[in-house]
């Protein structure tokens, strides 16, 4: 019995295994036949942006073989540029025909974000070209007041959507923010200068999984103190960061998810402090229809504990609408938006957007001396309205009205031209 028991043992296993090795080869050859030869590329509408830059978003250059699941993922990449409102992608007769609605590259940057008072506005003026070099390569200037204070950044970004070759971004800022606090009446200013130096790795078609890598250095000083006086010094920090990213970026309907985590170990030279800070960030966009999508935007970050100018913002400009802004200065803190928009396009290239949204989280505040309070809770619910020119690049008219239900009643009518997230 036992001899027939292990017969048969052998004889399932032998069979099993010749299945699979059966419809494996079945795959591999459904998979050599699906593949579609390319010998050239036609391209059209491309005015500005070279055509070498598009092509270089291929997993191989022409002529090639790909897979249907390549181009798709070819569209995407070309898409996520943000230099075009239109695009699409096909093959026919061995040619790759792209076709493309180009923006207008060159734009001001005129950002306004009402806050929860006149004095925490946060409002940006600047110039940024988007395709410098015909390759999707964008520099920029800005002057800013945000967190009640001047601030001015300069920068140079190569797009990271390139499978073969790593990207770079290079950033200098000054900053000048004045730090307050809900239930102390110390105040300072904090000024810092330093600069970024970015390397993003190439983003291959084999998984959407990309990495980041960040140096970062500033000088931080403290003027204008009335009450404890934190110290001066300089920090260092390395940044690398890992995404996972399967976003379709639409200006109406973006589809598909993000999610990034960053770890920021770097250390304070002066006063020899550590200054760690880590996050977790979500972003999903759930079509519901051709102009309906619902989106996700979630973050869960947190900082060491010990000196109040190494801390987190939370306020209606970046958070939670309605909370009080440059107020609330964190160790830890986590929120997510929700937001349902409704696009109706009215002429070529014009669309009003309705939306209806919540946001909602919980944070963590420092005293100015460093230490951690305990958790706090803040929701809202509200809606708004978005006049979107889809041949501007990152660029709109959004009015929400948000009604704070905790952790203090309170209205907001904010008005900005960017999406909140």
């Amino acid at each position: 019995m036992k001899r027939w028991d292990l017969t048969g043992l052998v004889f399932f296993a032998v069979s099993l295994f010749s299945l699979w090795f059966v419809a494996l080869s079945w795959a591999e050859s459904a998979e050599q036949a699906s593949l579609l030869r390319i010998e050239h590329s036609d391209i059209q509408g491309a005015k500005r942006t070279r055509s070498d830059a598009i092509l270089d978003l291929l997993p191989r250059p022409l002529p090639a073989d790909y897979t249907q699941a390549e181009i798709q993922e070819f569209e995407r990449r070309v898409r996520n540029l943000s230099l075009f409102d239109r695009v699409t992608v096909a093959v026919r007769d061995q040619t790759l025909a792209i076709e493309v609605q180009e923006k207008f590259t060159l734009s001001p940057i005129l950002n306004f974000t009402s806050g929860s008072s006149p004095q925490d506005l946060n409002a940006t003026g600047g110039l940024v070209e988007y395709n410098i070099d015909g390759g999707a390569t964008a520099l920029g200037a800005l002057f800013n007041y945000s967190q009640r204070g001047p601030n001015v950044e300069v920068w140079l970004s190569q797009h990271a959507y390139s499978p073969t070759r790593w990207a770079k971004e290079i950033k200098g800022a000054y900053n000048n923010s004045g730090i307050r606090f809900a239930e102390s009446s110390t105040i300072w200013d904090r000024r810092r200068m330093g600069g970024e130096f970015e390397l993003k790795a190439p983003f291959g078609y084999g998984s959407p999984l990309r990495f980041e890598f960040v140096a970062k250095v500033y000088r931080e000083e403290i003027q204008d103190v009335k009450g404890i006086r934190p110290p001066n010094g300089t920090y260092i920090g390395l940044i690398p960061e890992l995404t996972w990213d399967q976003y379709h970026w639409h200006d109406l309907v973006p589809k598909g998810y993000r999610v990034s985590v960053e770890l920021r170990p770097g250390y304070f030279l002066g006063p020899n402090q550590n200054r760690h800070e880590g996050r977790i960030k979500y972003l999903q966009g759930i079509p519901l229809g051709d102009m309906t999508v619902l989106m996700i935007n979630a973050t869960a970050e947190a900082v060491n504990a010990g000196n109040a100018n190494h801390s987190l913002l939370l306020g209606s400009q970046v958070g939670i609408r309605g909370l009080s802004d440059n107020l609330l200065r964190n160790h830890a803190q986590t929120y997510a938006n929700v937001e349902l928009r409704h696009a109706i396009q009215f002429a070529p290239r014009w669309a009003v957007q309705f939306v209806g949204f919540s946001d909602f989280g919980a944070y963590q505040t420092f005293t100015e001396d460093g230490k951690v309070k305990s958790w706090r809770g803040a929701v809202n619910v509200g809606g708004g309205a978005r006049l979107v020119p889809t041949f501007l690049s990152n660029t709109l008219l959004r009015v929400d009205y948000a009604r704070l239900m905790e952790p203090i009643p309170n209205t907001l009518v904010q008005v900005g031209i960017t999406q909140y997230f």
